[in-house]
């Protein structure tokens, strides 16, 4: 030991050399207790320390008190969780000693730190020469740090055994036997805690079998501390403080650092006798995540590895050189995520929505009104209670500008919750990480042989303290076309027999300089089906195949269609598809030799579109045709259903226009909220017309494959439901979701996998923590979790939400007459206004709203059809003590008129949702807020007003 004491003396004088700031405080105590440079400086730290960190009545432990047992002094501030110590790295892949992360947390709450020798005897430090990267190699090629670093937005750290390093050269042994836990012990195992912490067995056995005696300074915190207010006369409890926090600090992506500093913020500003914890070690101890699998395959046949050799090629790797390069990915247990939910978040009893929903033979609303699903009830387990199927989907999404690294989420979630639960409610079954596309049969292998189980075997879990069992099945995939040809494992749009649903050849003709694969309309072509992509799966190599590569491990998902399965997503299909194609052509200059090109009256149309006023629940804003090139997809479908209607009637030719609108009717029908049998033929009419008209227009070669699966777009429908039920929207809103669960470069799966795990865990934790929460801290809990602005002063009555503080007042005698006319019964004189209420998660607002906003919430449709202005919101009370939720509103003096149809052909094409009504409006009515069924988009003129009627109120951009 005495060699070793040397240099570590070496190194305080080194450091006191090079650094001017106070040494770390376990370094002054180390120096005090060990290896004092002189008196005057073993006085004068020790008496540092004594004065900031002493805890009084407790007697402190030396660091030599632990040197033989091989552990550290732990706290037991978790739920029966286990203290780790282990290496970490900072946000710059540079290497943070064992010893500088005990000061992050020694002596809090009366925890005293200890720094832990390896078995060789040495210290982990860091000296000068020791920062740095892991590795040295370029910043794409550091993904070896998933392994090491620990991570920015949750502190997850992957430990491979014990990183020793000696205090004169900075080496890092990975391949010492005695020292690196092997990867298969942690390939199948879960996470424990906040971190991927898999330590090799002997230090876990040390552990285990060691003392597990603490010091009695340590601070203990259990329930009934968790349910204690923060500090005395507090609204808040020590539990429900810190799953604020850690909500907080997962949403908007906070660091480690940032989460420190918050903390230590925190312990400044409140009273002593709090006891949240100051550091973020301790305050990430309170947490658990759920379980996650971790893989690395071949990077030549992207075979699973098993004991380090590929079963597939026959070659052993190693392990760590694969991870360094990339060639992993994670997979979450499905059957824990759905237990978990099921269980804690009430989504049990949401499951009987497809039984209390309101149904009807002729009409469908919803997926569960679909032909392939209720065949599908005959045929499977699906129809018992509590059984339900999945929607999942997977896309890539970039992570960095400036490289081609991508993930690849693997996204699903329950069709049979109400539609306001369903898109809310994601689960993350895997995450592929990497510069290229997933391989298909690795990737999705785990996925497949989870939902064997569930299919067949089910799970149990406890509801209203009964064990049931759920059968699931996944039965729809929602994904754009590439990911679309790749998990059928057939050719492209681009090449023959790219479609996914018909064995339409295609043909390959001249566009510009070069050629294309185009799909001109046919009268007849054979529909694919299960039974011949199996036989084509099984021949290849052997003969025609239709595009057929190879098999698909989707052909072995227990009740899933591998052609029915696949909908047409309207998102991709449709909004930045078809609608973006058709800008493309009216508005480029390369067309302006055409007969359909518009683009001399781009600004004219830009005046036009200025003028409307959109509810809220259009996210964006219209904004000018000349920045087409950056609209989202939720803009195209904005200026699809809505805008170009208005204003493209004047401005392009009317065979065109006439022709657009066939799209027009026959994309808003199917996207209603209910369809009929009638409203879906003539839909189906109109997408086969427009198909037909195409090449005569716009030329054969813009006859993409977009336009051509326009004529799958009504089978869709028929088999599995609306469009809105299984569109991609609520998929890329949950990838866009991903991307702010991690910071910076480093371990950038890991920090996703986990920052989403325990997102998840703070949920659960809120349904038992904020149970008879103060108001005030209920409301700041759903605004931070939901991700929304924080409102002060809400009051909600009977399921109505008012916004604002209110105006009390008297009811005047047209206002009493009203009310107590639509209420049959006599209320007080006295009632509180406002302007601003919520209802069944709509936004409604009173022309006399305050603020002057570019959006309209003001015009409504009623339950019976006609148009009202709403005037104001009223809670009155009656005399017998019951409040009531009113809405005043204005009806409009004139029915709504039909502004546009046309005739195409023998097709005639009303646009139904376009309509105008009068600018003047009737006496003053009341009327409950539920029979406000929708709002309109608003377009207005002088004396007249043009509105158009949003599809459905659940989906969401």
């Amino acid at each position: 030991m005495e060699p070793s004491r040397k240099r570590r003396k070496l190194h305080y004088r080194r450091y006191l050399c090079d650094y001017n700031e106070p040494l770390p405080r376990t370094t002054r105590y180390r120096m005090a207790k060990i290896d004092p440079l002189d008196d005057d400086d073993d006085e004068s730290s020790h008496s540092d320390w004594s004065e900031d960190d002493q805890v009084s009545n407790n007697k402190e432990r030396s660091i030599d008190d632990y040197r033989d047992k091989d552990i550290a002094p732990c706290s037991s501030l978790d739920f029966n969780a286990s203290l780790d110590y282990h290496t970490s790295s900072d946000a710059t892949g540079a290497t943070v000693d064992s010893e500088q992360s005990h000061d992050e947390h020694a002596n809090c709450d009366g925890v005293v730190g200890a720094s832990m020798d390896s078995e060789n005897g040495h210290d982990v430090e860091n000296s000068d020469e020791e920062e740095g990267s892991l590795n040295d190699e370029p910043e794409q090629q550091a993904l070896y740090d998933h392994t090491t670093s620990e991570s920015d937005s949750t502190g997850v750290s992957l430990d491979i055994g014990h990183i020793v390093e000696d205090c004169d050269e900075a080496e890092v042994s990975l391949d010492d036997e005695h020292e690196q836990q092997s990867l298969d012990d942690y390939t199948n195992s879960g996470s424990e805690g906040l971190g991927f912490e898999h330590h090799s067995s002997s230090h876990t056995d040390d552990y285990d079998g060691g003392d597990d005696t603490t010091s009695d300074s340590e601070q203990m915190v259990n329930d009934d501390m968790m349910r204690s207010p923060l500090y005395q006369g507090a609204l808040v409890t020590l539990g429900q403080t810190i799953l604020l926090l850690m909500a907080f600090a997962v949403i908007v992506g906070l660091t480690q650092d940032g989460l420190q500093t918050l903390l230590q913020i925190l312990s400044l500003i409140l009273p002593q006798d709090s006891h949240l914890p100051a550091t973020k070690y301790l305050f990430k101890k309170l947490f658990k995540t759920g379980k996650y699998d971790f893989h690395v395959y071949c990077p030549k046949c992207c075979c699973v590895l098993e004991n380090n050799a590929c079963k597939r090629c026959h070659q052993d790797f190693d392990k760590n050189e694969l991870m360094k390069n990339g060639n992993f990915f994670f997979t979450l247990p499905l059957i824990d995520q759905l237990k978990h939910s099921l269980e804690t978040s009430n989504l049990g009893e949401s499951l009987n929505y497809r039984k209390t929903r309101p149904t009807n033979p002729d009409t469908i609303s919803d997926i569960m009104d679909g032909k392939l699903y209720k065949q599908m009830c005959k045929d499977s387990n699906l129809k018992k209670d509590y059984s339900f199927s999945l929607t999942f989907n997977s896309d890539g999404v970039p992570i960095f500008k400036s490289s081609s690294f991508s993930i690849w989420p693997l996204l699903c979630h329950i069709n049979e919750l109400p539609p306001n639960i369903r898109k809310k409610t994601m689960f993350l079954t895997g995450l592929w990480f990497g510069p290229k596309k997933p391989s298909i049969s690795t990737f999705f292998r785990p996925f497949i042989n989870e939902m064997k189980t569930l299919s067949s075997v089910g799970f149990e879990w406890c509801s209203n303290a009964k064990i049931v069992k759920s059968y699931v099945y996944a039965i729809i995939c929602s994904c754009d076309s590439v990911a679309r040809a790749m998990l059928q494992n057939i050719k492209q749009f681009n090449g023959k027999f790219g479609c996914n649903w018909c064995l339409h050849p295609g043909e390959r003709v001249e566009k510009g300089k070069g050629h294309v694969q185009v799909y001109p309309f046919h009268e007849e072509v054979t529909e694919r089906s299960h039974t011949d992509m199996i036989k084509y799966q099984r021949n290849v190599g052997t003969g025609e195949n239709f595009g057929v590569k190879g098999p698909t491990p989707l052909s072995s998902l227990p009740f899933f269609d591998i052609v029915s399965g696949f909908i047409v997503d309207s998102m991709h299909c449709i909004d930045l598809g078809v609608m973006r194609q058709l800008s493309t052509l009216w508005f480029d200059s390369s067309f302006h030799k055409e007969p359909w090109y518009i683009g001399t009256r781009a600004n004219e149309i830009d005046r036009k579109i200025e003028q409307f006023q959109p509810p809220s629940n259009i996210t964006r804003m219209p904004r000018s045709i000349l920045t087409r090139a950056y609209w989202k997809a939720s803009e195209w479908r904005a200026f699809l259903l809505f805008y170009a209607p208005i204003v493209l009637k004047s401005v392009l030719p009317r065979r065109f226009f006439e022709h657009f609108l066939l799209l027009c009717q026959a994309v808003y029908a199917l996207q209603t909220t209910c369809i009929t049998q009638l409203e879906l033929f003539y839909a189906s009419q109109h997408l086969n017309e427009f198909v037909l008209n195409f090449e005569t227009l716009y030329g054969r070669p813009h006859m993409t494959y977009n336009v051509h699966i326009l004529l799958h777009l009504s089978d869709s429908v028929r088999n599995w439901g609306p469009l809105w039920c299984y569109s991609a929207y609520s998929f890329e809103g949950c990838n866009g979701f991903l991307l702010k669960l991690y910071n910076g470069t480093q371990s950038v799966p890991l920090q996703i996998v986990t920052s989403f795990l325990l997102l998840k865990e703070v949920e659960s934790m809120g349904k038992v923590l904020m149970q008879n929460a103060h108001p005030r801290v209920q409301q700041l809990f759903d605004t931070v979790v939901d991700g929304f602005n924080a409102t002060k002063h809400v009051r909600r009555v009977n399921g109505t939400v008012f916004f604002g503080h209110g105006c009390s007042r008297a009811l005047d005698l047209y206002e009493k007459d009203a009310v107590e006319q639509f209420l049959e019964n006599p209320v007080k004189d006295q009632a509180i206004f406002y302007h601003k209420a919520v209802y069944n998660s709509q936004i409604f607002l009173s022309i006399n709203y305050r603020r002057k906003l570019k959006r309209d919430n003001t015009l409504v449709r009623r339950s019976d059809g006609s148009v009202c202005q709403i005037v104001g919101f009223a809670k009155v009370e009656s005399h017998t003590g019951c409040e009531h939720a009113l809405c005043l509103v204005r009806k409009c003096v004139s029915k709504p008129r039909l502004f546009l149809q046309g005739y195409f052909g023998e097709s005639r094409c009303q646009i139904k949702h376009v309509m105008s009504i009068s600018s003047e409006f009737a006496e003053l009515t009341v009327l409950d807020l539920s029979q406000l069924s929708d709002k309109f988009v608003v377009y207005r003129q002088e004396n007249s007003c043009l509105v158009c009627l949003l599809p459905n109120s659940l989906e969401r951009d």
